[in-house]
């Protein structure tokens, strides 16, 4: 896939001055011969942890994560918290930048604003930070970057948003994971979406082709194995998880949840005699008598996931059931 063509207009800044600075960058960009749209349909809150970079090198802040490729999609006010656990003092973020990203045709640009600040402040001071810099009149999304199981996210940063946006797939503790979620799945005070929970999305949708809706006797009693590749385990579990969530006893045993063999495919399902298997291109679904069922896996790219989520904006029921059974199977 091509990679978004976006152009950029820098300039660092100090926590004090953000808006004047971006004010200034408008200016200097519809100096051109054609209008820029100011673009924005919703706020989206990027944490990073510290990186120890130079104050001046603040925009390697946002590198590896496909910004420009999710404002493209979903026009954002992106700003993007780097912040430092080891360093923490009351006080004001100690740097930022800014900047004007522009896409589209030279007759009909647009550009969406881009906000880096670094933080060394308590987790308390958060709030009265990011509520200076999102915009109101548009939903807030948080983007935690990091690997929720090993850093559970800043319950401060949460009171910013509508939705909380992870990636299960990088995960090293699935359990730890899950655990950190438990809360904000109690008290529904934030929307989940898990890019993982959305790659599992048509194998779901297929096994309940093949076999029914997981409240049919068919899977009631079915005993279920889900092997997984390797780097796969969130995947396995989450969907061992769903599987559970659909069985009329709670007290059933979850599905055995085990690596392939090798370097399997990403994910194979056994319940009684069907077998389904996933792989990065294609479901495959055999069992019975009935003719093979093979699948294409839609392609998605991390940025259209994002973008995707950030126009869905509702609470996943499917995946709020999915945790609630791994919180029961694992207390």
């Amino acid at each position: 896939m091509a990679r978004t063509v976006a152009a950029h207009a820098w300039r660092a800044s100090t926590p004090e001055a953000i808006e004047l600075d971006l004010a200034a960058l408008w200016r200097q960009i519809g100096h051109g011969e054609a209008a820029i749209a100011r673009a924005v349909m919703s706020n989206l809150v990027v944490f990073r942890k510290h990186m120890d970079l130079p104050d001046a090198e603040l925009t390697r802040v946002t590198a590896n994560l496909p910004l420009d490729e999710v404002a493209a999609r979903h026009p954002s006010r992106l700003i993007v918290l780097e912040h430092s656990y080891d360093q923490a003092a009351p006080g004001a973020p100690f740097a930022a930048g800014v900047a004007i990203v522009t896409f589209g045709p030279p007759q009909a640009r647009y550009g969406v604003e881009q906000i880096v600040v670094r933080s060394a402040c308590a987790e308390q001071s958060l709030p009265s930070i990011l509520r200076r810099l999102v915009r109101g009149d548009v939903p807030t999304t948080v983007w935690w970057t990091e690997d929720l199981s090993e850093r559970p996210p800043l319950d401060a940063l949460i009171t910013i948003g509508r939705q909380l946006l992870y990636d299960s797939r990088g995960w090293r503790d699935v359990r730890r994971g899950v655990a950190a979620l438990a809360p904000l799945v109690a008290s529904r005070r934030v929307d989940l979406a898990d890019l993982n929970w959305r790659r599992l999305a048509p194998l779901r949708q297929a096994l309940v082709y093949a076999r029914g809706p997981l409240t049919s006797a068919a899977w009631q009693d079915a005993e279920v194995r889900v092997l997984h590749g390797p780097g796969e385990a969130p995947l396995a579990w989450l969907l061992a998880g769903w599987l559970h969530a659909g069985r009329r006893n709670a007290d059933a045993s979850i599905a055995r949840v085990e690596p392939s063999p090798g370097d399997g495919p990403r994910l194979t399902v056994v319940a009684g005699d069907m077998t389904a298997i996933q792989t990065k291109r294609t479901i495959e679904i055999t069992g019975g008598s009935a003719p093979p069922l093979v699948l294409a896996m839609p392609i998605e790219s991390d940025a259209d996931a994002v973008a995707a989520e950030l126009r869905v904006l509702s609470r996943d029921a499917s995946l709020d059931a999915a945790l609630n059974a791994l919180m029961r199977v694992y207390n």
